[in-house]
């Protein structure tokens, strides 16, 4: 059975899920885990079309990547050119590191240039356009090497039924294998993005799936069972991966140890049912427009996955930012949808090759078009810039102050391109109303020329360092010491620095939470423990944006302040997060009177703590 009716339905589902999630992250925070339905699914359909195909005679290699190219390329390649044209009409900071984005995507090599450079799937302030190719990255690295290790087998076993149980056998170990790999890379050593990416710890629901395959094509009846039981297995499947998509998060170690691997196995026990259903699910094809509906729109899935993504970074630039967040979602899935019905309809060389005679029929209007969306894709990808207007203004207000800074040893952090990735970020500055009531008036302050004679130490991101001269203005005797891209985790070097040399003031202000995402009270103890408990800690929480959450991280911060008398809050997510008016358009970074109202907030923060 190479076909099943109902498959489009859970693939419906699934996009249905990532939809959500990508459009309203903080209803969601789980709907990611619905990726691995597609990689289930994949797996299934792909090698039990190859042991098939190596039954009747020998696999065509060529001929099946060919097909899975025409099947995947053709969209992605105007999704790209759409994308490209779009970025005309918004501010090119939006555009930084989206030419070296473009060709990982259609090189299909996303999810390894994003961990070899730093990136993030969650955790970038200037978002990805193509983040989402990661997705057919990795299965078109697995479309590569999966016949590879079917043909092997097959040619190197005369007997082709004991052939097709090795591979049975390989496969369902490799899936063993990466659902161990996901749990010590994204539970144990808490790397999400190395445990999400890469393909050896990320091909388990493919293989799952694959060793499903084979088990369906050796065992095509199994014994009757009541339909009862299939029908209440497959929403009993469904049911648990919605309840796992409300309560799993990224960074969290149970969707590594738990989430992904049981999403994976949930998709083959759905796809069991719909084999035992199939007689009732066809009827039910046939007579009820519901059932067809969702299996039409499960066949979108693909091109609604490509468009989605790009338009949810794009439609706030070039829409008015006083819409609700409802209507974005609602125009965004409106215009993907459409987009994926006219892709379905053009460009499915693979299953319609009798077209070629009807493109050469109208390959004037054809030409028209591909040059109609290459010329602005051309011009978009020219207009890419190196670095964000806001990048290169805290550049150079750090460099003003190269004099007054502290060398920081990198010996002391321990640094990894995963840890410290620069972070560019937008510079659109419309504006939302503005609340009077969060811009205090600037304190009579004056910082200190070094670390010395310091009396109250900074160490913060690029929202510090941004703000510095409002912090050396409000607080007295104050040492800002900030920088690009800093995490959290640095600071316990920097204190130890400053401490080694006599130079660490009795008040440390710590703004380090915009960048990071694993939190906890043990790290915090650590920085706290390299300067001593004789000191006062001002831990400031983080704002970063209405797609990037940080209500753990705060809470993560608030509960070690509760813990320890000498460590205070400076509560900026609470200013912030209603009041994008101090901030620029990326609700990060902070204009002038966000500067003023967040060196109030530390300068207040202090002023208590101190009472």
């Amino acid at each position: 059975m190479l076909w099943l009716t109902g498959i489009n339905s859970i693939r419906f589902f699934a996009i249905f899920l990532i939809l959500i999630y990508h459009l309203f992250r903080s209803f969601l925070p789980g709907g990611f885990i619905a990726v691995d339905i597609f990689f289930a699914i994949s797996g299934f359909l792909i090698i039990g079309k190859l042991i098939r195909e190596s039954a009747n005679g020998k696999v065509n290699y060529c001929r099946f990547l060919l097909n899975r190219f025409l099947r995947i390329y053709p969209a992605l390649l105007v999704c790209v050119l759409i994308t490209l044209a779009l970025t005309l009409f918004v501010h090119p900071d939006v555009l930084v590191g989206l030419r070296q984005n473009t060709i990982a995507a259609l090189t299909f090599s996303t999810n390894y240039v994003q961990l070899l450079s730093g990136g993030s799937y969650e955790n970038v302030i200037s978002p990805n356009l193509f983040q989402h190719t990661w997705f057919l990255a990795l299965e078109m690295q697995l479309y590569i090497l999966a016949p590879l290790l079917v043909m092997g087998i097959v040619s190197a076993t005369k007997d082709h039924r004991k052939a097709i149980k090795v591979i049975g056998v390989i496969f369902l170990f490799l899936a063993i294998i990466s659902s161990l790999l996901m749990m010590v890379y994204g539970g144990i050593l808490a790397l999400p993005d190395r445990a999400y990416f890469a393909i050896d710890s990320h091909m388990g629901a493919f293989c799952l799936g694959a060793a499903f395959a084979v088990f369906n094509y050796l065992v095509p009846r199994t014994p009757r069972t009541p339909k009862i039981i299939p029908a209440i297995g497959l929403g009993l499947s469904l049911t648990t991966i919605v309840i796992l998509s409300f309560k799993l998060e990224y960074t969290g170690a149970m969707t590594y140890f738990f989430g992904l691997p049981f999403t994976g196995f949930l998709t083959v026990i759905m796809l069991a049912c719909i084999i035992k259903l199939q007689p009732n699910v066809r009827v039910r094809h046939k007579t009820l427009t519901a059932v067809r509906v969702l299996e039409r729109l499960g066949a979108l899935s693909f091109g609604i996955y490509l468009f989605h993504w790009p338009l949810s970074i794009l439609l706030p630039n070039l829409l008015p930012p006083s819409l609700p967040t409802g209507l974005y979602a609602t125009i965004n899935t409106a215009v993907s949808a459409a987009l994926a019905i006219i892709c379905n309809c053009t460009l499915h060389v693979e299953r319609h090759l009798k077209m070629l005679q009807f493109y050469r029929k109208r390959r004037w209007a054809y030409a028209i078009v591909a040059v109609a969306l290459l010329v602005p894709a051309v011009i978009g990808f020219i207009r890419i810039p190196e670095t964000s207007g806001i990048t290169e203004q805290l550049r150079e207000m750090a460099a003003l102050g190269d004099e007054n800074v502290e060398p920081e040893p990198e010996q002391y952090l321990g640094l990894t391109s995963l840890a410290d990735r620069v972070r560019e970020i937008l510079a659109a500055q419309f504006k939302l109303a503005a609340d009077p009531s969060s811009r205090p008036v600037i304190a009579d302050g004056n910082g200190a020329k070094n670390a010395n004679n310091a009396k109250v130490l900074v160490i913060g991101d690029s929202v510090t360092l941004g703000a510095k001269q409002a912090l050396e203005s409000t607080i007295p005797d104050v040492f800002v010491d900030a920088k690009e891209s800093r995490s959290i985790i640095t600071a316990t070097g920097i204190i130890a620095n400053y401490s080694a040399k006599g130079k660490l003031p009795n008040t440390i202000v710590i703004s380090l939470a915009t960048n990071e995402y694993n939190i906890t009270e043990a790290l915090l103890q650590t920085i706290t423990n390299a300067a001593g408990n004789d000191k006062t800690y001002i831990l400031v929480t983080a704002y970063a944006g209405p797609q990037q959450i940080r209500n753990k991280q705060n809470a993560t911060l608030k509960k070690f302040a509760e813990k320890n008398d000498n460590i205070f809050i400076a509560d900026w997510w609470e200013i912030a997060h209603n009041n994008w008016s101090l901030m620029y358009a990326d609700h990060i970074h902070l204009n002038p009177e966000g500067r003023i109202a967040y060196a109030n907030l530390i300068y207040n923060a202090i002023r208590s703590a101190h009472q």
